[in-house]
């Protein structure tokens, strides 16, 4: 599980999520909002998620929690 806490230089976040990239996860918010999908890629403070058919974008300060999703776990964002 991986926590943001900090702003980060933003040079060395794609290096640091890299590993997300095209996997599917579960994301918990500091706005108390939950997804599951895919994580596409990381567009300046912005990452972009695949939602079933749906592209969503996430503000990276947001972002609480992240994890591997289950592989039941249907694709949802509430």
């Amino acid at each position: 599980m991986a926590t943001v806490a900090e702003t980060v230089n933003p040079r060395h976040l794609r290096e640091k999520y890299k590993d997300w990239a095209g996997k599917r996860v579960t994301v918990g918010t500091s706005t108390l909002h939950y997804l599951c999908g895919t994580w596409k890629d990381l567009d300046g403070d912005q990452v972009v998620f695949q939602i079933g058919d749906h592209e969503m974008r996430v503000a990276l300060a947001e972002i609480a929690t992240v994890q591997d999703a289950p592989s039941w776990q249907s694709d949802f964002f509430k």
